[in-house]
C-alpha cells in the first residue's frame, strides 16, 4: 500500500541543524513505502574458651549491640527479600491490568490503587491472623521450649499447602513470614542459652506480638513503592547500605525493605527502649494515584501538541512544560539541578531539542510516523494503523524523554556548558530517535541491518506506559557453550534452566523478545500483559551486555544502563521461549549462605540446592561408582556464576554484621569455602550414596547439602579462614534454613 509523501526538510532538502551545528537524525529524504590469602589453621588447634561469650561484654550497649548483631544473623533470610519481590511485582501486575478495566481516563489510576489497596488489607489481614494466632497460643512460653513444626502446626499451614514451593506470591509471602517467625523463636532461645539474662526472659507470645506489628508498615511500603508512591530520593537507607558495599552495587528495593524489617525487629526485641512501636497501623487507601501519573499525563499532552504543531515550527514551548515533569521522575539528579538551576538546564536543553525534533511535528507526519511504526511491528504488538498518528506522537516523545534521561547524566559540572550540552542532546536524541522511529526517516548510519523500534506499552492502559517492548522478535540457535555463558538470577544459568526444562539435545532453537521499563515500571508491569498468567514476571531476566551479545549478536540492545542497575528506567529484560513456551526461574536460589555468630565461634553454613535433575543424575552416578563424575556435577554448581552470586552475598553478610574486611575478602571466602566444600564431597560423598538415593527418591523436589564451616572468631571471618573443612549432611528437598 503506498504512503503519502511528506517533506520535513528545508527547501532544498537538506537535513535540519541547529545554530551551533547539531545534525537532525532524520535523513534528507521524503517519508514513503519504502522502506591472591594466608592458610588456614589446621582443625584441633583452635582453643575454645569455656566462657560464656556474654561474660567478656563490657557493658549494657555493647552487650546489647552484640545480641542485636547475633539476632540480625540469625533472622537474615534472602527468600524473604525474594517474597517481597515477588509481591511486589504482583501487586504492580494488579494494579495495571486494573487501570486498563476502567474506561475513565482520569479516575482510572485512582480506582485501580483502591482496587489493589483493597487486596494488599485482605493480606495483612491473612497475616495477622496468623501471627495472632501464634501471639495468643504461645503466650508466656520461652522461646527455648518450642520446636519449629509447632510453630507450623499452630499457624495452620503444612509444608504441603505450598511454602515449599508456592504458587501465589501471597503463599510465598506468608511462608517467609511464619519461617521470620520460627528464625526469631530460635535467635531468642540462642541467645538465653549464651548466658545473655534478658532473653532468658523473654516469652514468645510477646515475641510474636512485635513481629505482628511489623507487618502492616511493611505491607503498606510494598505498596506504595509497588504504584509509584515511594520515590528513591526517600528510601535513605538504600542509599546508606549501597555506599557500605564497597562497589558491589545498590540494593532492591525489596533487599531494603528486608534490610529495614530485620533491623526494626531485632532492635525491638534486644533493645526495646531504644525504639518504638510503629505509630498505629496504616491504612490501606486508595486516594492517590501516585506521583508516577504526572509523567503519563505529560506524555499524553506532548504527544497530542506535537500532532497539532506547526510543521517545521521548533516545539520550544510545549518541551519546556514536558522537561520538568521528566526530571522530576529522575531524583538521582537533583544535586545537578540544585548547582545549576532547574529553568536554565531545561532552557539549555529545550532549544536544541525542539529544532531537532521540528521536522517531525504536525498531523501528516504524525500519521506517517504511526502508519511506518505499525507497518514495523503490527503483527507482534497487535498495534493499529495508529490513522490518528497516535503511534508516531508516542514515539517522538519517547525519544525526547531518552533524550532527557541521557543529558541529566552529565556531571553537574557539565550541565553549565552550553555548547557541551547541545552535542549532548543532539548525540542522545540520534540514538533514541534510532530506536523508537522507522527507517524510512533516519539517516543511513543509524539505521543497522536487523532494525527494529521500541514501541511504549501496553497499549490497553494508555497513557498509563510502563514498559517498552521492542518490535522484533529474534529467532536464536544457542549452543550448549553459548547457554553456559548467559547467567541469569541468583548465579543460574541459561543452560542449567533449560537443562531443568528437559533438553537433552543441543544445540536448541528458540526465541527471545525483549523490554525496557519506563519511569515507574518493573517486572511484574511487563507481566501483567506478556505473561500467559498475567503474573509471572519470573519469566523475564535482566538483559546484560554478555546476555545481549550471545543471544541477539548486538550488545548495545542491553542498553546504556550497567548491570545492577536494570530495575531503573531504561533497564533492560529478555524473555527466551523455547517451543513457543518461556522458562520459569522458579523462586530459588543455586545456594544460601547464613551466619550462626551465638555459637562460641562463628558457624557459617552454605545450603546447596540441588535441582530434581542433578540429585537424580548425582545418585545414579554414585551408584555406579562414578566417583569423578560426582565431583565434576557438584563443581558446576559452584562454576564462576555462582562464586559471583556467592561473593555477592557475603559482601553484604560481612557488611550488616559489622564484620570489616579488606577489599575483595568476599570473593576470596567465596572460593574458599568452595574449594573447602568440593574437597569435602571427594571425601565424603562416595560414602552417603543411600542417603542421597533416598533424598533424591523423596517426594520432595531436590535435595539440599549443607556445609558447614567453623572459624576461630570474627577475626577469622574476615580473614577468609575457615578452621579445616565442612562437614556434609544431606536431606531431601529445598532447604534455605
Amino acid at each position: 500500500m503506498s504512503m503519502p509523501v511528506l517533506r520535513p526538510y528545508g527547501p532544498g532538502g537538506e537535513a535540519v541543524t541547529t545554530e551551533a551545528g547539531a545534525i537532525s537524525p532524520f535523513a534528507p529524504v521524503t517519508l514513503s513505502g519504502d522502506a591472591e590469602p594466608r592458610p588456614a589453621p589446621p582443625p584441633g588447634q583452635v582453643l575454645h574458651s569455656p566462657f560464656a561469650e556474654a561474660a567478656s561484654a563490657v557493658g549494657a550497649s555493647d552487650l546489647g549491640a552484640e545480641a542485636t548483631g547475633a539476632l540480625l544473623a540469625e533472622l537474615d533470610d534472602a527468600r524473604f527479600a525474594e517474597a517481597l519481590e515477588m509481591l511486589e511485582d504482583d501487586v504492580a501486575a494488579r494494579h495495571l491490568r486494573s487501570i486498563g478495566t476502567w474506561s475513565s481516563e482520569s479516575a482510572a489510576p485512582v480506582l485501580a490503587t483502591a482496587d489493589t489497596a483493597q487486596w494488599m488489607a485482605e493480606l495483612a489481614e491473612e497475616a495477622d491472623r496468623m501471627l495472632g494466632a501464634l501471639e495468643a497460643h504461645f503466650g508466656d512460653r520461652l522461646a527455648d521450649s518450642v520446636q519449629a513444626s509447632e510453630i507450623d502446626a499452630v499457624a495452620g499451614y503444612r509444608e504441603a499447602d505450598g511454602f515449599t514451593n508456592p504458587l501465589t506470591s501471597q503463599q510465598l509471602f506468608l511462608g517467609g513470614l511464619l519461617d521470620k517467625a520460627k528464625k526469631l523463636a530460635k535467635g531468642v532461645g540462642k541467645l538465653a542459652r549464651k548466658g545473655l539474662a534478658f532473653a532468658g526472659k523473654l516469652a514468645l507470645g510477646p515475641l510474636f506480638g512485635i513481629l505482628r506489628k511489623l507487618v502492616r508498615p511493611l505491607l503498606r511500603k510494598v505498596l506504595d513503592s509497588a504504584i509509584g508512591r515511594l520515590p528513591e530520593s526517600l528510601r535513605p537507607l538504600a542509599t546508606q547500605l549501597a555506599a557500605k558495599l564497597r562497589g558491589s552495587g545498590e540494593l532492591s528495593t525489596e533487599d531494603t525493605f528486608a534490610e529495614e524489617f530485620d533491623r526494626e525487629l531485632a532492635t525491638a526485641v534486644t533493645s526495646p527502649g531504644e525504639t518504638g512501636q510503629p505509630a498505629g497501623d496504616p491504612e490501606f487507601t486508595g486516594d492517590d494515584p501516585g506521583p508516577g501519573h504526572d509523567l503519563d499525563d505529560a506524555r499524553a499532552r506532548l504527544s497530542r501538541e506535537l500532532a497539532t504543531a506547526d510543521p517545521g515550527v521548533p516545539p520550544t514551548e510545549q518541551l519546556e512544560q514536558f522537561i520538568p515533569v521528566v526530571m522530576a521522575a529522575l531524583p538521582l539528579i537533583r544535586t545537578g539541578i540544585g548547582i545549576i538551576g532547574r529553568d536554565k538546564i531545561v532552557d539549555a536543553i529545550a532549544g536544541p531539542l525542539s529544532q531537532l525534533i521540528s521536522g517531525m511535528v504536525g498531523a501528516d507526519a504524525a500519521q506517517l510516523l504511526s502508519r511506518h511504526i505499525a507497518g514495523a511491528g503490527l503483527g507482534l504488538l497487535g498495534l493499529e494503523a495508529g490513522g490518528d498518528g497516535t503511534l508516531g506522537g508516542e514515539a517522538l516523545v519517547a525519544a525526547a524523554e531518552d533524550t532527557v534521561r541521557q543529558v541529566m547524566t552529565l556531571p553537574p559540572e557539565s550541565l553549565g556548558h552550553e555548547l557541551l550540552v547541545e552535542t549532548e542532546v543532539q548525540d542522545a536524541f540520534a540514538e533514541a530517535a534510532a530506536r523508537h522511529l522507522p527507517a524510512a526517516v533516519l539517516r543511513a548510519e543509524l539505521v543497522g541491518p536487523e532494525h527494529g523500534v521500541w514501541v511504549m506499552m501496553p497499549r490497553a492502559t494508555r497513557p498509563c506506559f510502563r514498559y517498552k517492548k521492542y518490535g522484533r522478535v529474534i529467532p536464536v540457535r544457542l549452543t550448549r557453550p553459548m547457554a553456559r555463558a548467559v547467567v541469569l538470577a541468583g548465579g543460574d544459568t541459561l543452560e542449567r534452566r533449560l537443562l531443568e526444562s528437559g533438553v537433552q539435545a543441543w544445540p536448541v532453537e528458540g526465541e527471545v523478545e525483549l523490554y525496557e521499563l519506563l519511569a515507574g515500571g518493573r517486572p511484574g508491569h511487563i507481566a501483567a500483559y506478556e505473561s500467559a498468567d498475567g503474573a509471572n514476571a519470573a519469566e523475564f531476566e535482566e538483559l546484560t551486555q554478555t546476555a545481549a551479545t550471545l543471544l541477539t549478536g548486538n550488545p548495545r540492545l542491553a542498553g546504556p544502563h550497567r548491570h545492577g542497575h536494570h530495575r531503573r528506567a531504561g533497564g533492560r529484560y529478555f524473555r527466551f521461549r523455547r517451543q513457543g513456551r518461556p522458562l520459569h526461574r522458579g523462586y530459588r536460589q543455586g545456594f544460601v549462605v547464613g551466619f550462626d555468630l551465638t555459637a562460641p565461634q562463628p558457624v557459617l553454613r552454605v545450603n546447596l540446592l540441588i535441582g530434581e535433575r542433578d540429585s537424580h543424575e548425582l545418585a545414579a552416578q554414585l551408584q555406579r561408582r562414578q566417583l569423578v563424575q560426582v565431583v565434576s556435577t557438584v563443581r558446576r554448581l559452584l562454576d564462576d556464576a555462582a562464586l559471583q552470586a556467592m561473593t555477592t552475598r557475603l559482601e553484604r553478610l560481612l557488611t550488616k554484621h559489622g564484620i570489616t574486611a579488606p577489599a575483595g575478602a568476599g570473593r576470596q571466602l567465596a572460593q574458599r569455602l568452595a574449594d573447602g566444600m568440593l574437597r569435602t564431597v571427594s571425601e565424603q560423598l562416595p560414602a552417603s550414596a543411600q542417603t542421597l538415593a533416598q533424598a533424591a527418591q523423596d517426594p520432595a523436589p531436590g535435595a539440599t547439602l549443607t556445609f558447614t564451616f567453623s572459624f576461630a572468631d570474627r577475626a577469622a571471618v574476615a580473614a577468609g579462614t575457615p578452621a579445616g573443612d565442612p562437614a556434609v549432611t544431606i536431606r531431601p528437598g529445598l532447604h534455605r534454613d
